[in-house]
């Protein structure tokens, strides 16, 4: 599973830091299709490096409302995370792992994202008990989607 889809220009504007670049290049493609959903969530990603947290949310809910992804909700958690919502920022990153179909390593990068996301959001000592229980939280999920699959496998 994809998470994050882009082009090469987009993907290398990103990487070397030119997010103005970047931003202009996600903003032309949402000009030309206005109903891609990774389009919105994409640039959301981008807002969001830029700590332009209110734009992120407008993108990603704009994402989300064209068609529910895994993406879209990433996006849309982090800048809740951004906004100090954190809340509701664990809700829609939940979301999330409904589009997983139970795949461990797209499972264990989403709970890497909910962890970081929520440390970045409180950085002391009340927090790691938190990333305990989402760390606690991953291996059930992980041990339920292997249950489900040697069951599928058996039958």
């Amino acid at each position: 599973m994809q998470i994050l889809v882009m082009n090469a220009a987009a993907r290398n504007a990103c990487i070397t830091g030119d997010l103005p670049t970047t931003t202009q290049l996600f903003t032309h493609q949402i000009d030309a299709d206005p109903n891609n959903f990774d389009f919105y969530a994409n640039r959301s990603f981008v807002m969001a490096r830029q700590l332009a947290w209110n734009d992120a949310l407008q993108d990603a809910t704009k994402s989300v409302s064209i068609e529910p992804s895994s993406i879209g909700y990433i996006s849309k958690g982090l800048a809740l995370c951004g906004n100090q919502q954190v809340h509701d920022a664990m809700a829609e990153l939940d979301l999330a792992f409904t589009f997983t179909n139970a795949d461990p390593k797209t499972t264990h990068f989403l709970f890497l994202i909910k962890a970081i996301a929520l440390f970045n959001v409180n950085p002391r000592e009340q927090t790691v008990l938190p990333v305990q229980e989402l760390a606690a939280q991953m291996l059930v999920r992980t041990r339920r989607g292997l249950h489900k699959h040697l069951h599928k496998l058996s039958n």
